[in-house]
């Protein structure tokens, strides 16, 4: 179990280097290809937060999420663990005047989150479980199911393990379709829809 846990804790520490290298050119490189926009296409079908919603996105980076749901109207809380996407993020929230719609943004880990218990009616997290264990994953909702609101949804992707694209990849962790959702459900969540979007693919999900 330590050699898990020191796993986990290595590939954070990448991660958080990688992003905080790339940070002032992630929109532009990841933006500009096709699985960008499958992604982004997905997530406008699955996800309608409503005005007044209290939302969180999970390792929202550069915030392009987090923004669409607060022009939405939503009130939006982000965590990420790279300070410099986060820099890219409030600079964005001020290019848009969004100040009032997005309520707090913070510099955290998504298996330590710092908010109230049912604090949330929705929770994305969106491209980030590939790049974890399913251990790590099962961290993670723990947290999500613990702050989300009965009724409140949820949107989460993982990589589709029978896409060809998928299975070149050997720095994704590609999990079991089945053991996955059977995950899901053991939360007491609910799989309200599926879409495939490129090699990745998308949960929403409704908390019981």
């Amino acid at each position: 179990m330590k050699e898990k846990e020191k796993r986990i804790e290595e590939i954070k520490k990448f991660r958080k280097q990688f992003n905080d290298t790339h940070a002032n050119n992630y929109d532009k490189e990841w933006w500009s290809s096709e699985d960008a926009l499958n992604e982004y296409k997905g997530f406008k079908k699955l996800v309608h937060v409503q005005p007044n919603d209290v939302v969180l996105d999970i390792a929202t980076g550069t915030g392009t999420f987090l923004i669409e749901m607060a022009k939405l109207g939503g009130f939006c809380y982000g965590i990420d663990q790279s300070p410099k996407m986060l820099e890219q993020l409030k600079q964005k929230i001020n290019q848009n005047n969004l100040e009032i719609n997005i309520k707090d943004i913070r510099v955290c880990v998504a298996d330590q989150l710092p908010y109230p218990d049912q604090f949330f009616d929705w929770v994305t997290c969106i491209g980030m479980f590939e790049y974890y264990p399913l251990e790590y994953v099962k961290q993670v909702f723990d947290e999500i199911i613990r702050v989300l609101k009965p009724n409140g949804k949820c949107m989460v992707d993982i990589p589709n393990p029978y896409d060809n694209k998928t299975q070149n990849m050997s720095w994704i962790f590609k999990y079991n379709l089945k053991d996955f959702e059977r995950l899901v459900e053991s939360y007491g969540l609910i799989v309200l829809e599926r879409n495939s979007a490129g090699y990745m693919f998308q949960y929403l999900l409704s908390r019981k």
